[in-house]
């Protein structure tokens, strides 16, 4: 870039931030139009940290049913098990009497000392109440702003969401509000076809017009890609949507429900847990 290309880029920008903006909708706005002076991935961080205020933790929590837990009577090979199995570095642990009752948070690397120690031989006891750390609740209807305060005032990376009523709905990190601002954080146990919001939306191999889609897949997300338009008023997911649609039903793979004019089929899932679902576009006939 030549210099007074340079030169044209700071007074049009000084001029462009001579006018405070007086509300958040102002301030949004000045953001979306300094694409012409700041870099797009900048000006997208600034509007994740504007959207902060508006976005309620229970739109970023990992839902009750993808939570790994681990019991308070779990043994240590069980436990050990279930972190070489699923690559987590924290762990909500549940009462073993009462499934709702969070009792605290394991930290993987609080194992290290009770695993080496065993390995030299000696009498090493697990006792999971000697070392989870103090849990921090906070309510699904709390914005993500007051959730990072929280978080950074406790010096802790994860938080057990709570309902209306006092039960558990979920888990939200550190790394979810990051993934709010910067977008998604890929890191070296993230499996791309699962986890990531890049792929959770991707064509069919075998059946052209037709898509796979993640359950856990915002609404928004899908109408956003596909051009539907889901109703996001009262779920957050596609999983939610279908099972919002299916109403009770005991076994949920295979069954298929029509939402205006897609045909969306359940092609994976454990128990009443969807995870993948086949969506295929039926234009309804105008009579």
């Amino acid at each position: 870039m030549s210099d007074d290309s340079s030169g044209w880029s700071m007074r049009g920008l000084k001029r462009w931030l001579s006018t405070a903006p007086e509300t958040r909708d102002d301030l949004l706005k000045l953001v979306q139009d300094s694409r012409q002076f700041l870099e797009p991935d900048t000006v997208d961080m600034l509007e994740g940290v504007l959207d902060l205020p508006a976005t309620q933790v229970r739109e970023i929590m990992t839902p009750r049913p993808q939570v790994v837990t681990i019991s308070s009577d779990g043994d240590f090979s069980d436990i050990l098990s279930t972190v070489l199995e699923t690559e987590h570095s924290r762990y909500p642990v549940t009462d073993s009497r009462d499934n709702d009752a969070v009792l605290g948070i394991l930290l993987a690397k609080d194992l290290i000392p009770i695993l080496k120690a065993r390995l030299e031989g000696a009498e090493a006891t697990l006792r999971l109440t000697d070392i989870v750390r103090k849990p921090l609740f906070i309510s699904e209807t709390a914005r993500s702003d007051t959730l990072l305060r929280s978080l950074q005032r406790a010096q802790v990376h994860m938080a057990i969401v709570i309902d209306e009523f006092g039960s558990v709905s979920g888990v939200v990190t550190m790394e979810d509000l990051l993934e709010e601002i910067v977008g998604d954080i890929v890191d070296e146990h993230d499996d791309l076809n699962e986890d990531s919001d890049i792929n959770n939306i991707i064509p069919h191999p075998d059946k052209p017009g037709v898509w796979l889609v993640q359950a856990s897949t915002p609404i928004s997300s899908c109408n956003e890609k596909l051009g539907t338009d889901f109703d996001d008023t009262e779920v957050d997911t596609m999983g939610g949507l279908v099972m919002q649609a299916l109403g009770s039903v005991s076994d949920l793979a295979g069954e298929v429900v029509q939402i205006d004019d897609w045909q969306i089929t359940v092609i994976d899932v454990e128990g009443r847990f969807i995870h993948l679902l086949e969506l295929t576009l039926v234009p309804q006939r105008q009579d």
